[in-house]
């Protein structure tokens, strides 16, 4: 049977491709936002402001705080792509999301890509793909045996048999959401392995997976993992991050402690609309956990980075974690 190797959390924020003099622009975008999550309820950027003030977050915002902070996620980075060569897994399952790059008009709640190959290259950013367009090996036989295993669980899933274009791109083109793109470029460093890519809509209401749905999710992709009958060994990645788009270290803590014990019922216990905007992503990680989980796998804590762009407190925590047998 297939034999899991590896799990993996990596954040993919566009944050990680800036150089530390340049942070801030970001910070631009949030004082326009008018529904920044933090604490269970979404705030304006004055609200949020002015509520954050007595945290002294300025100080995390020096130019040398910055280079400091943007030094250790490129070290973590450096560890995360590391662990996957010493790992040399056969075949990955990524799991991430989509925010409007292909699907517009309709969000699924959760889908499996199909097709043979993945596309990626300009015009994403640097940090999300190289310069050149590229082609990467999907993996249709797997998809396949995943897709039957989930309806035979009773979920619903949607198939992609190519990637709709990516209407960011002008002009539209087939390029994968940066979600995947990070992986491939950043962690396999575009020598990619044959991979399935599945799409949680953990972002966009109100067809959102719960978090109880996400452990049941995760349940059935290690029982399907566990039948599929090869002889490869298989990483499973999540591609997203912890607290953003405002950095809310509390939360962070409480995610951690209970991904270290392996707690989901805590998890689940956790109010929902803390798994709002991109600390959705969360729900990510779950079906690694649980798959990593049944295997007595360790989890391994790379680094914990903090980097926000404004006085409010909006940026990520960016968490860099595996899951291995040692």
């Amino acid at each position: 049977m297939a034999r899991i190797v590896l799990g993996m959390a990596v954040p993919h924020s566009g944050m990680l491709g800036k150089a530390a003099e340049s942070l801030l622009e970001d910070g631009e975008r949030d004082r326009k936002n008018p529904q920044l999550w933090f604490r269970n309820r979404s705030w304006t950027f004055p609200e949020l402001a002015a509520a954050r003030a007595h945290e002294g977050l300025e100080k995390l915002l020096t130019l040398e705080e910055r280079r400091a902070r943007m030094a250790r996620c490129g070290q973590a980075l450096e560890t995360l792509r590391r662990v996957y060569r010493e790992h040399q897994p056969d075949v990955a399952i990524i799991l991430g999301k989509d925010q409007k790059e292909i699907f517009i008009d309709t969000s699924p709640s959760l889908a499996i890509y199909m097709g043979d190959t993945i596309h990626n290259g300009p015009p994403q950013r640097a940090v999300y793909a190289p310069d050149k367009a590229v082609t990467y090996p999907a993996h249709p036989e797997l998809a396949l045996h995943l897709i039957k295993s989930f309806q035979d669980a009773g979920f619903d899933m949607t198939e992609v048999l190519k990637w709709p274009d990516n209407v960011w791109m002008k002009p539209p083109g087939q390029v994968v959401p940066h979600a995947y793109g990070f992986i491939y470029h950043q962690i396999m460093r575009d020598d990619v392995v044959p991979n399935v890519p599945i799409i949680m809509n953990t972002f966009y209401p109100p067809n959102q997976p719960s978090m109880r749905r996400s452990i049941q999710f995760g349940k059935t992709l290690f029982e399907a993992i566990k039948a599929w009958d090869s002889d490869k060994k298989v990483a499973l990645i999540a591609s997203g991050g912890l607290s953003h788009f405002v950095w809310d270290e509390q939360l962070d803590q409480t995610f951690m402690k209970y991904f270290r014990e392996y707690d989901f019922e805590g998890l689940a216990q956790i109010d929902n609309n803390s798994y709002q905007s991109g600390t959705s992503e969360v729900k990510l990680y779950v079906p690694v956990m649980v798959a990593t989980s049944q295997l007595g796998f360790k989890m391994n804590v790379v680094d914990y980075v903090p980097v926000i762009r404004t006085e409010a407190g909006t940026g990520e925590g960016f968490g860099f974690f595996y899951w291995s047998a040692n």
